[in-house]
């Protein structure tokens, strides 16, 4: 189902991770707390923001009920008050390709006998644009002077959902096969809420010191169209599924590794979802007070609602773990589709109840620092403490009985 459209709207341009959400001090706040109803259930947290439960841990985890939770939203580029409270001020470190890495996962449950049962909400979104595209947002956002002439190359590509469901694990020992040797298995249903997919091409013009011409394509499914006003608009919904495979090895009393692979055959299957496949073009202007052109795109092509399906990306987690007395040290890294994000954690065992926990992120170089006290654990992540640069930000917080 489709129409034609032929309008003028008016819309601030497209950030860069604020997709699902549009950022606000309250948004933000409660985005990053409302995930911090806690995290792993075991008393180490050595695992990175962007991992997730390995079901191969089951087979001699003892019964417990359990909630959990953790976010990380990161950007190279730009610090996240320009994504989230629209101040474009701060650091800017574009690259030829530059990306937004942003996921959540809170959840509920228990573990017994091998088992576990889960409720949860999780989202993500993962976002890549060029260096043209990165440097007129930040110019036009700041209205920094334009030299004329130059024309910006457009290319901004999202994907991502938020979904509601539950999910079922099961340990396997394998202890009879090889020694130390664990796998699991978790099969997970979707119920999707929100969509951003799509991607825009095209090309910007400076015209004058504040002026410029584009002419964008746009394919476009969303819940919430954030590139023009659509008025009226009804989000779709979907269902889905996605399955875990996990395997876990105790090389001797000190060193372990693990291995997950995530979302495997993900999809969710959106019905009557929004779409718009248009052209934005610059054809009608309008100026702020300042004489500075305002972004107000003229849309020509088709809006309407159509099933979709979202293939959900693949996601890899490996990490080794060694243990010397109270120390232990666990590097990992989380592959999205095949791109690497590197971490190493450190744990200091203070007593039984209490442990300290401090790590590294070395793409987005965010340092964590977190502890355990008893069946309660906290960590945060942080590139910068000053929240005029910071780019990274993760929170974790857990509690099993």
């Amino acid at each position: 189902m489709h129409q034609g459209l032929s309008e003028a709207g008016g819309a601030a341009p497209i950030l860069p991770a604020s997709v699902l959400f549009k950022g606000n001090l309250i948004a933000i706040i409660g985005i990053l707390l409302s995930v911090l109803v806690l995290t792993f259930p075991c008393p180490s947290l050595a695992q990175s923001p962007l991992s997730d439960f390995n079901p191969a841990v089951l087979i001699d985890s003892p019964n417990i009920i359990f909630f959990d939770g953790r976010t990380y939203w990161a950007d190279n580029a730009l610090p996240l008050r320009a994504i989230f409270f629209d101040k474009w001020g701060g650091p800017f470190n574009p690259d030829t390709t530059n990306r937004s890495d942003n996921y959540w996962k809170t959840g509920a449950g228990l573990i017994h006998n091998g088992w576990r049962l889960s409720g949860y909400y999780r989202g993500e979104l993962f976002m890549t644009a060029n260096k043209d595209t990165m440097d007129i947002l930040r110019m036009v956002n700041r209205k920094e002077e334009l030299t004329e002439a130059r024309v910006f190359e457009i290319d901004l590509k999202t994907d991502g959902f938020s979904a509601a469901g539950f999910e079922l694990s099961k340990g396997i020992d394998l202890n009879k096969v090889t020694k130390g040797l664990s796998s699991g298995v978790t099969a997970r249903y979707l119920r999707g809420e929100k969509i951003q997919n799509g991607s825009i091409t095209g090309t910007v013009t400076s015209t004058g010191p504040m002026t410029y011409d584009f002419d964008f394509s746009l394919d476009y499914l969303y819940d919430e169209n954030l590139v023009y006003d659509r008025r009226d608009t009804i989000s779709g919904t979907g269902n889905g599924y996605s399955l875990d495979l996990g395997v876990r090895y105790l090389i001797n009393e000190r060193l372990s590794a693990e291995v997950l692979l995530r979302d495997i055959g993900g999809r969710i299957y959106w019905k009557d979802a929004p779409y718009t496949t248009a052209n934005a073009t610059s054809d009608i202007k309008s100026y702020d007070e300042e004489g500075y052109q305002v972004y107000r795109p003229t849309i020509q092509g088709y809006e309407g609602y159509r099933d979709f399906t979202q293939e959900i990306p693949l996601k890899t987690d490996i990490s080794l773990s060694y243990q010397k007395g109270v120390v232990a040290l666990t590097p990992t890294v989380n592959f999205i589709e095949g791109r690497p994000l590197y971490w190493i954690d450190m744990e200091y065992i203070v007593s039984n109840d209490i442990h300290m926990l401090i790590g590294y992120n070395a793409n987005y170089h965010a340092v964590s620092a977190g502890m355990v006290y008893r069946k309660t654990s906290f960590n945060i992540w942080l590139n910068d403490i000053d929240l005029y640069r910071t780019s990274a930000i993760g929170l974790a917080l857990s509690v099993w009985h």
